[in-house]
């Protein structure tokens, strides 16, 4: 299969972190350890010399000795911090809250756990997002049912409360855990539909592994999606635009001063939460229902901090 510049790329990068880590290295080695020849792991420390920080001036670019590398030897003098993961304060919080969300919604992938701590580790004793459990829930035990089930290729006997609260037992065989709206869902074959079923996790009251193998593979349609209730348009501060980058089907107009977006408003407190993330540069809301949504969350707030 012919190399992909994605391919390139993670070796190169990689290059980068064994020499941090190593220190100086014969180019024979670093080629032996990446698989390449010594030519190819030569021409990408060249290539590496002249990458770096925008706009590229010469201290904002990876150092390395090129007199060492010419007799064979590569020496890391600055890596300008390219194999570390730096954020930014905004990124932070965003990564942040969807992991928690994720973990909340009980479809977060392994180790997520791990990343949101040493996230919040970094910001010190005060997290920027949490997720409150509520509602929403989902415990470990109904997930690690689903999830072994998954990779298993086994069935599941569910305890499923519906929307109108009628409890029935069911045979589902798993094939994807997703979140939607940070809601968690399983996507499945129901064997007493005999359909395809997307379930609501959190309504998910027992889950027990069964030795009975899946006998229908995971839908080939494109996926499960959620009607919008409606569709709202708000009016925010042009640098706040990042919070609503992530919405599928959003319109984002944006001028010398503020950013315009629309979107199909499908959860409803999840929309007035996303809004509360740039309360501050808030122009405008509309429509009216989605202002009080917003602003029901506004007054949570307040009296959680006995205002």
């Amino acid at each position: 299969m012919a190399e992909t510049s994605r391919d390139r790329m993670v070796r190169m990068l990689g290059m980068v972190a064994y020499l941090e880590v190593h220190g100086p290295t014969p180019v024979a080695t670093l080629a032996e350890h990446f698989g390449v020849t010594e030519q190819r792991a030569s021409s990408e420390l060249w290539t590496l010399g002249m990458s770096g920080v925008p706009p590229y001036l010469p201290d904002e670019c990876l150092d390395f000795d090129f007199d060492a590398l010419d007799e064979g030897l590569a020496v890391l003098r600055d890596s300008q911090g390219v194999s570390q993961v730096r954020l930014s304060g905004q990124e932070a919080v965003a990564l942040t809250g969807a992991l928690a969300t994720l973990i909340d919604a009980g479809t977060a992938p392994e180790g997520a756990a791990q990343v949101l701590r040493r996230i919040r580790e970094a910001f010190g004793d005060v997290a920027p997002v949490t997720v409150l459990e509520g509602a929403e829930h989902v415990g470990t035990e109904i997930r690690d049912v689903l999830t072994a089930a998954i990779d298993g290729g086994s069935a599941v006997a569910i305890g499923y409360v519906d929307a109108q609260d009628r409890r029935t037992e069911r045979t589902i065989e798993p094939h994807r855990l997703v979140a939607i709206d940070g809601v968690g869902y399983v996507e499945c074959w129901c064997r007493r539909a005999e359909d395809y079923r997307t379930l609501r996790l959190s309504r998910i009251e027992s889950a027990a592994a069964l030795a009975s193998e899946q006998t229908h593979g995971p839908s080939q349609e494109p996926g499960f999606a959620l009607a919008a209730q409606y569709e709202a348009t708000v009016v925010v501060a042009r640098g706040a635009r990042w919070a609503f980058e992530d919405i599928a089907g959003t319109s984002i107009v944006v001028d010398d001063e503020t950013a315009t977006v629309s979107f199909g408003v499908t959860d409803e407190d999840w929309a007035a939460a996303r809004l509360m993330s740039v309360a501050p540069h808030l122009v405008s809301v509309a429509p009216q229902r989605l202002r009080d949504a917003l602003a029901r969350h506004a007054d949570a707030v307040l009296a959680a901090q006995g205002a």
